[in-house]
């Protein structure tokens, strides 16, 4: 269901009329989703109103750092606890002393922190161009791990990606940017698997985050089109990882179900596989299933309802030509937000997976985020 204002339709076809570079590149791939018991949606507090200080175009200045987070520690897979990861500072940083809004962008599978460094960068470029634009701070972190990705979960073989996420990185930006250090001024994005990781981390998080804006995800992961061909995929049960190099979906699955269905005592993977073989027959395993679904953000939405924090404001977007994760997804997630009474907006452009301009993100974290306030 379409529900946009106009000052935000204005602002994203003034960006995408300005907009000369060709698409973002398109990602390795990503995934995932069950549909859910209703629970009716408590008392919507009213937001505060965004301080829309207008920016001009200027040069966006790069940084790298770097973060060492505990609670990446101790995982099984013997990923690193260094991560580093991306800032994109607005033109006025150096010659001011303001505070800025921030937004979290979240890579793809296999992606990395630079994964959509640049295609934001462009994005906030035409956005700054089209004007009636807020600066902000954009953080790109790294969750890539020895499976492609850690779908921005948390379990003891892979590592617990959420509080290093949510807090440890959220703190460290705080403590080393003039950031707007509260929730109504911090915002997260993402696409593909960083497009079910921001909207999954939002609904668990609205403590940290008020604006979600996550394209191109799946929501409901029963719809997976990989897990849908588990049994060919994994009828040859993969025994190391080199085997995981033979094929992506593969790697893809167990990705996942390092997340939702790990098992410590199950070396070299410490997961529990979907997919057993039965008389030589490769069968699903209905309770490894039904783990992999559960952390998907339809059931995330679940727990979301039943607490009293609401997000400001929520962006679905995704490409009407997306071949890796049917549009028909996102629609079926539009309509369940809006069947639970969750105040949302809808986008679909033209495009495939990931492969399209991310201005219209840009303009709707400047129009939801709040920025410091004008003397």
């Amino acid at each position: 269901m379409l529900r946009f204002n106009r000052s935000f339709v204005i602002l994203v076809l003034a960006a995408l009329l300005a907009a000369c570079a060709g698409p973002a590149a398109v990602p390795t791939a990503t995934p995932v989703p069950p549909t859910a018991t209703p629970v009716p949606p408590t008392a919507t507090p009213v937001p505060p109103t965004p301080v829309l200080p207008t920016a001009t175009p200027g040069k966006i200045e790069t940084k790298k750092g770097e973060i060492t987070s505990q609670a990446l520690a101790g995982n099984l897979l013997g990923d690193p606890t260094t991560r580093e990861f991306y800032v994109l500072l607005p033109s006025s940083y150096a010659t001011s002393d303001k505070r800025y809004p921030v937004v979290y962008v979240l890579h793809w599978y296999t992606g990395h922190a630079n994964t959509l460094l640049g295609a934001f960068k462009s994005a906030y470029q035409i956005a700054l161009s089209a004007g009636d634009l807020q600066e902000m701070i954009f953080v790109f972190p790294d969750a890539n791990n020895r499976f492609g990705g850690s779908q921005y979960l948390s379990s003891p073989t892979i590592g617990d990606y959420e509080t290093y996420l949510t807090q440890e990185l959220v703190a460290h930006i705080d403590a080393t940017y003039r950031t707007l250090p509260d929730r109504v001024s911090r915002g997260i994005t993402g696409c593909s698997m960083g497009g079910d990781g921001s909207m999954g981390l939002a609904l668990k998080h609205p403590n940290v985050f008020s604006v979600a804006a996550p394209a191109s995800g799946e929501y409901d992961y029963s719809g997976d089109l990989v897990l849908k061909r588990a049994t060919e995929v994994l009828k040859i049960p993969p025994k190391n990882f080199s085997d995981l190099t033979k094929n992506w979906e593969i790697k893809y699955l167990l990705s996942w179900v390092a997340a939702a269905a790990a098992n410590p005592d199950k070396p070299p993977f410490y997961l529990d596989i979907p997919v057993a073989l039965v008389n030589g027959e490769a069968q699903i395993v209905p309770e490894v299933v039904e783990k992999m679904i559960g952390v998907d953000p339809v059931h995330d939405l679940d727990r979301y309802l039943s607490q009293p924090e609401r997000l400001n404001a929520i962006l679905i977007l995704h490409g009407e030509g997306d071949n890796l994760v049917p549009v028909e997804l996102a629609r079926d997630f539009d309509k369940l937000l809006s069947d639970r009474g969750v105040e949302h907006e809808y986008l679909e452009i033209k495009g495939g997976h990931c492969d399209f301009l991310f201005t219209p993100v840009v303009t709707f974290m400047s129009a939801h985020l709040v920025g410091e306030e004008q003397p």
